[in-house]
């Protein structure tokens, strides 16, 4: 499932912060997997998140610093650990403005599957 979102922020202890605007994806568990975010300027390309490029990245940081890679002062550990907290914040922000869009999706899934074995036998 995708959706276009304008403006959505994250909550930091109680207050929202940022603007943020782009385009997200779900799978059919309901958890964003994608965020592509568009830039403030027109002559720079969007940022795209994906949890999966994400967790290898990672994977890769820690296999090349050890379990404290977050302390290093490497400038992709850096990048990385702005570009992991910016899709952990921001899907949570996006799994709760389109909750009941996910779950209304889900259940169309669940009722066509159902409907599609009801008919295989």
């Amino acid at each position: 499932m995708h959706r276009k979102f304008e403006e959505i922020g994250f909550d930091v202890g109680g207050s929202t912060y940022g603007l943020f605007s782009g385009e997200a994806e779900w799978d059919a568990h309901g958890d964003v997997v994608a965020i592509e975010l568009e830039a403030t300027r027109v002559d720079v390309a969007p940022l795209k998140l994906d949890a999966g490029d994400l967790v290898r990245e990672r994977i890769a940081l820690r296999k090349h610093y050890g379990s404290a890679f977050l302390e290093e002062t490497d400038r992709l550990v850096k990048l990385h650990a702005r570009k992991w907290f910016l899709f952990q914040g921001l899907s949570d922000a996006l799994q709760d403005v389109f909750a009941e869009d996910v779950q209304g999706e889900q259940e169309a899934i669940r009722a066509d599957a159902s409907a599609r074995r009801s008919v295989g036998r």
